[in-house]
Order: C-alpha cells, then sequence, then structure tokens
C-alpha cells in the first residue's frame, strides 16, 4: 500500500512540474481556427466577408459583443443548442476557433 502511494505521489509530483507546451503560435492557431470555421461553420454563419451566412451570427459581431470571450465562446462551444448541429470538437479545435472568433474583436 505504501509502495502505490509513493508511486502515486511521485507520478503527480511529475505531472505538476511539467510545462503544458503550445504547439503553434498565436497566430498559427488563428488561421487554424479560420479554416476549422470556414469548414464547418459557414453553412449558418458568416464566418468573413467572403460568403454571409444563412441565419446565425456573423462571427464577427459575436466577437464584438462584451460579453464575448475566452471562457464564454468555450462554454458555447459545449453546450447543447437548439437550432446548432452538436459538433463534438476536440480541445485543440474549440480552442482554435475560438482563437479565431477573438482574432475579430475590434481593438
Amino acid at each position: 500500500m505504501r509502495m502505490l502511494f509513493a508511486l502515486g505521489a511521485s507520478l503527480v509530483m511529475v505531472l505538476a512540474t511539467q510545462q503544458p507546451t503550445r504547439a503553434q503560435s498565436p497566430k498559427a492557431e488563428v488561421e487554424e481556427g479560420h479554416a476549422y470555421a470556414k469548414e464547418w461553420c459557414t453553412g449558418c454563419h458568416r464566418v468573413d466577408s467572403e460568403k454571409a451566412g444563412v441565419f446565425a451570427a456573423d462571427f464577427a459581431e459575436v466577437a464584438k459583443l462584451p460579453s464575448t470571450t475566452a471562457l464564454s465562446l468555450k462554454v458555447f462551444l459545449q453546450t447543447s443548442h437548439k437550432d446548432m448541429p452538436n459538433f463534438i470538437l476536440n480541445p485543440a479545435e474549440a480552442d482554435a476557433i475560438i482563437a479565431y472568433i477573438l482574432s475579430l474583436k475590434p481593438r
């Protein structure tokens, strides 16, 4: 039992001291998010100036809202919505789309 506890404690210490690594630059993440949004979201949303959305909010308008933050977008993307397909995004995909939307916020 002590051996198992010591092993578990050691594993926790190793994991706690590891720094998360960023696989790509913020610019690359925004570009990836834009690509995902063009692929998955343009059927309903206006993702950029090239194509108008059918019935859902323009991403630029969403970005302008004072309530639009990384956290609010993450919660939104993880919540089911009546008129939105339930996309299953992995965390990196969600983060990339969030980075893209936030990049549209006026400075």
